[in-house]
């Protein structure tokens, strides 16, 4: 099996891409801790998934008490901590002229700072026990284009690409390889606007490959960066979005020569 005897961390696993990732990693011979604050879905993922092989804890990943304990209960439960999946993320779409602070707080507190404490706290246990292992941060191709609405979710999403590369140059030398996957449109709950079959419609027409993603689609991104199949690729960003970044000229007017 893929992850026979590997140990995944996931923050925001109790639902969409990171429930979905769960359930990969667990079905390829892996173990699992879902970590989120949403306490009915995370444990409703894990009963889902139907083995001892995954497991639910409440964690606030901005507190990094709790992070240490996430890695701890994680050593407890499974044995070690190999892979961590960061996909603990806050969304308060609005004008940044019209944003309040809270909300910018939040989001850079959840998506941000989140990210930095649990990848530390995974890491140094790895460093210190001589673990080599796979980090992954979850961004977006909205993390490197700015579009309506989404100031604050996507200068976070920016961020976590660029902590991403600094953990992966410092901890390379211990085996430890840290990278991003930035998605595309991707039906989630954090997405459930997108079952307006209008707005499907066109986001599915402006996709070069005509469709919008599914969780399990960045899941075999990430299980792919999380494998050995994948042990000489570190800073590096993973765009799975269906060609959709690529495509902007695509749609300027006038581009369509005969």
């Amino acid at each position: 099996m893929r992850f026979e005897n590997k140990v995944c961390l996931i923050t925001g696993g109790a639902s969409g891409i990171g429930a979905k990732t769960a359930e990969m990693f667990v079905g390829q011979g892996g173990k699992v801790v879902i970590v989120d604050i949403n306490d009915e879905l995370g444990t409703a993922v894990s009963e889902q998934i139907g083995t001892d092989n995954c497991l639910y804890l409440h964690v606030d990943v901005t507190d990094p008490q709790a992070c240490q304990s996430a890695v701890e209960y994680s050593v407890e439960q499974f044995g070690g901590v190999d892979c961590v999946l960061n996909c603990a993320v806050k969304m308060a779409p609005g004008l940044l002229k019209d944003l309040p602070l809270e909300n910018w707080n939040s989001m850079l507190n959840i998506g941000l700072t989140g990210t930095f404490l649990m990848t530390q706290a995974a890491g140094r246990w790895m460093i210190d026990n001589g673990r080599k292992g796979s980090i992954i941060t979850m961004s977006s191709i909205g993390g490197r284009q700015p579009y309506g609405m989404t100031g604050g979710y996507s200068t976070v999403k920016a961020a976590v690409i660029m902590l991403a590369k600094h953990f992966a140059i410092e901890w390379a030398g211990y085996g430890i390889r840290v990278n991003t996957i930035c998605a595309g449109h991707t039906e989630t709950p954090l997405t459930a606007y997108m079952k307006d079959p209008e707005i499907k419609k066109g986001r599915d027409e402006v996709t070069p490959l005509q469709r919008v993603g599914q969780p399990e689609d960045i899941g075999r991104g990430i299980l792919f960066l999380f494998s050995d199949e994948a042990e000489y690729i570190t800073a590096a960003e993973l765009d799975v979005d269906g060609g959709l970044s690529m495509s902007l000229m695509n749609h300027m007017p006038g581009r369509k020569w005969s």
